[in-house]
């Protein structure tokens, strides 16, 4: 076994070494692994479902919005959202998603992002407390301010 010593004079095993290195090595891949449309399908299905129904509104903002921000298909954006609600069954919240997104999306994505959620919130006509609170929590996760919901392009 080969030591060496660092600057501040305190030796260490090659062994060790390559362990770190390793262990970085596998958390750089994990990340780049990470499915962003599908964390991101989860984010808006968590949204859309609490009321625990999602209309066809909320279902044509969910595709529309993952066809525009990740530029696939209608096929693959359905398949993306069939896979994200099957998910979604087996978990508490999709907090962990969406403090990924935070970590692997870019500023303009992000907020391409809060744009489909707040089009998901507005889409029915009707804006409830719940949705609200999943707004702002969402936009805290994703590293977003707080601002307020604006308006639908037909609303003064």
């Amino acid at each position: 076994m080969n030591n060496f010593n660092n600057s501040s004079g305190n030796s260490f095993s090659s062994d060790a070494l390559i362990q770190q290195m390793k262990a970085i090595k596998s958390k750089g891949t994990a990340q780049q692994r990470v499915d962003v449309p599908l964390a991101t399908a989860i984010v808006l299905i968590e949204i859309a479902s609490s009321d625990h129904m999602v209309d066809k509104f909320e279902k044509t903002v969910i595709v529309n919005g993952l066809k525009s921000i990740f530029k696939i298909s209608d096929q693959q954006a359905m398949g993306v959202m069939t896979k994200a609600k099957s998910a979604l069954m087996s978990m508490r919240s999709s907090s962990e998603e969406a403090s990924l997104l935070k970590n692997v999306l870019d500023d303009v994505t992000k907020r391409q992002v809060a744009n489909v959620i707040d089009n998901l919130i507005r889409c029915n006509g009707i804006v409830d407390a719940m949705e609200v609170y999943l707004r702002q929590r969402f936009r805290a996760l994703l590293g977003l301010p707080d601002e307020p919901l604006p308006p639908r392009d037909n609303e003064y």
